[in-house]
């Protein structure tokens, strides 16, 4: 998975969930999932996209903040690569 897709991803989670714009929100984590993808590959975005999207259908809309600690528990199970392939 892309980081664009990604944002994507979490933007209809948080509108279908929230009562927040789910663009102006998950613009927020674009930096996080670009940082993922650029040290372990697309599985590891789409693991973090995931992760964050539970945390949204539980009815929270993570900080960037905490998108990067989650993001850090992701790549801690991950092996890096050389930017993914």
């Amino acid at each position: 998975m892309e980081p664009e897709e990604a944002v994507r991803q979490l933007e209809y989670a948080i509108d279908a969930s929230l009562d927040e714009i789910g663009q102006r929100a998950a613009a927020g984590y674009r930096p996080t999932f670009e940082r993922v993808a650029d040290r372990a590959d697309g599985a590891a975005v789409y693991a973090l996209a995931g992760a964050l999207s539970d945390e949204v259908d539980d009815g929270c809309c993570p900080t960037p903040a905490e998108a990067n600690a989650t993001a850090e528990r992701v790549l801690d199970g991950w092996a890096y690569t050389d930017g993914g392939a």
